[in-house]
């Protein structure tokens, strides 16, 4: 399973490598139409929670998501964070930072789940966590979160602690290919730090080769995802950007906006509230600024 923190108030029941959480939320919606995620993504924790990076404290944008989502916990099903939970090499202070930020999520009843990117450390976020369950993958943490309306497929793209490129590897798309086989009537979102980087098609003799910052093997997890209706988006992080797309195969990409700082300073920094159904996503930006003009956009996505 990935790294999680378990609520201190709610039970939590795993089976097998999946994990069923059975929150008085989750619960609700057996009955319910839908249901709502916070997704959070590189909040690149520091263990000095005074450092700065950009302009920014991201402890302090961190603690004032934190306040949010507490405030919304009798909505929330969950949270997810994708990917550079740590500043910059996933030290164990970055960790133990980052989890007392996070306390009063666990206070408020709220699981938290952690996915991994290029800033983190696999083995540190194991020693660190005291908790750590196997993963169906070797090598890698991942799992399937499923809930009464949604599976979230939550990967593993972290390739090499501090270099920028991700990959998810052949063992986690035979393990994500072998759920989408098995499943056809739940909407699978898949959830990796990384995003998706083609090859150029037809490169000639005299092109460089591109630089590769996100996915060394997108064209592998998408040819596994485009045939399998179950999959409906994959949702990422990394370009610390806010947007949405689909493929060609109608596929919806999701890019979440950073907690902490953004590269591009017209560009939003917050969270996501994601409610899903049967039949669509629909993704609300959160900015860090209420007076952004994308604050409260909303990505209604139909899923194909």
């Amino acid at each position: 399973m990935p790294f999680h923190l378990d609520p201190l108030s709610r039970r939590r029941f795993l089976q097998g490598t999946s994990a069923l959480l059975l929150s008085p939320v989750a619960r609700a919606a057996e009955s319910n139409t839908t249901e709502t995620w916070a997704l959070l993504a590189d909040t690149h924790i520091a263990a000095d929670a005074t450092l700065e990076a950009r302009g920014v404290n991201m402890a302090e944008n961190l603690a004032k998501v934190v306040k949010q989502l507490v405030a919304e916990k009798d909505t929330l099903s969950g949270v997810v964070i994708d990917g550079d939970c740590a500043y910059n090499d996933g030290q164990p202070g970055d960790y133990e930072t980052l989890f007392a930020i996070l306390a009063p999520l666990r206070e408020a009843g709220l699981p938290i789940h952690l996915t991994l990117g290029n800033h983190d450390d696999r083995a540190v976020l194991s020693k660190t966590l005291t908790q750590v369950g196997d993963s169906p993958v070797e090598g890698k943490h991942c799992t399937i979160v499923e809930t009464p309306i949604v599976n979230l497929v939550l990967l593993d793209s972290l390739r090499f602690v501090n270099k920028v490129e991700g990959e998810i590897g052949p063992e986690q798309i035979a393990w994500v290919t072998a759920h989408l086989d098995s499943t056809s009537d739940k909407p699978s979102v898949l959830v990796g730090h990384h995003y998706p980087q083609p090859a150029a098609e037809d490169p000639t003799s005299s092109d460089e080769p591109a630089r590769i910052t996100g996915l060394i093997d997108t064209g592998d997890l998408f040819r596994t995802l485009a045939p399998r209706r179950a999959a409906k988006a994959y949702v990422y992080g990394h370009s610390h950007r806010w947007e949405s797309s689909a493929d060609k195969d109608g596929i919806h990409h999701v890019n979440l906006p950073p907690t902490a700082y953004v590269f591009d300073g017209s560009r939003p920094n917050g969270w996501v509230r994601a409610t899903f159904s049967a039949t669509s996503g629909e993704f609300e930006l959160v900015a860090l600024d209420p007076s952004h003009p994308q604050h409260g956009e909303q990505h209604t996505l139909k899923w194909r």
